[in-house]
């Protein structure tokens, strides 16, 4: 017979064969239990700073007329690129802004779970970015579209009454100086799948 010159911990000691056999399966389980990580999505998207509408919105579009509605908030024709059934567009409109040198960011397109998540930003003026800074963080804003308690009803036009997906943070006090002519930041994401529903995130700190 071979003996064992490994230590018996007190630990062990202690625990009947049953339990300790349960404590092992169960450490095993846990180990193989996967991590949930977003996915990146192939998407597009275009942006400006001086769209026609000045409504601060989240809207989607899941038809081409839907499409072509979109860039007319732009004030744009639209990419002759939307197909019907086998893409989703998502446009994000900041609304008046007191002057240049603002802009969505769009930080990334992925999939978490069951649905598109687009997480963006809005930059700011070097000068409103400190300020924001030293304020403190503040949380993320999210506003759901396409499923979600904030979002717009799947099917149908894909769009929200009025002021139903404005879920932007409330925008940045005057800048103390003149930074030029009022603009109107835009974003439009155009994502290569339809099969999943799409929320959009803000996020307000970085």
């Amino acid at each position: 017979m071979q003996s064992s010159n490994k230590p018996v911990t007190p630990f062990e000691q202690h625990l009947p064969r049953r339990q300790m056999l349960f404590l092992g399966t169960a450490m095993t389980g846990m180990l193989l239990v996967p991590s949930v990580s977003a996915q990146s999505v192939d998407a597009r998207h275009w942006q400006g700073s001086a769209a026609v509408t000045r409504q601060p919105e989240h809207v989607v579009a899941t038809t081409i007329a839907e499409w072509r509605s979109l860039w007319s908030r732009v004030g744009s024709p639209a990419p002759d690129m939307f197909e019907a059934g086998r893409m989703n567009a998502v446009g994000i409109f900041l609304g008046r802004r007191s002057g240049e040198g603002y802009a969505v960011n769009i930080l990334s397109t992925a999939r978490r779970r069951d649905r598109i998540v687009v997480v963006f930003e809005e930059r700011m003026p070097a000068d409103m970015m400190m300020a924001q800074r030293g304020a403190g963080p503040r949380p993320v804003a999210g506003g759901g579209i396409g499923g979600g308690p904030s979002a717009l009803p799947s099917g149908a036009s894909g769009f929200a009454a009025p002021g139903a997906t404005a879920s932007l943070g409330p925008p940045p006090p005057p800048a103390a100086r003149p930074v030029g002519p009022p603009t109107s930041p835009w974003a439009i994401i155009l994502i290569n799948r339809a099969d999943l529903p799409v929320s959009v995130e803000q996020r307000l700190f970085r």
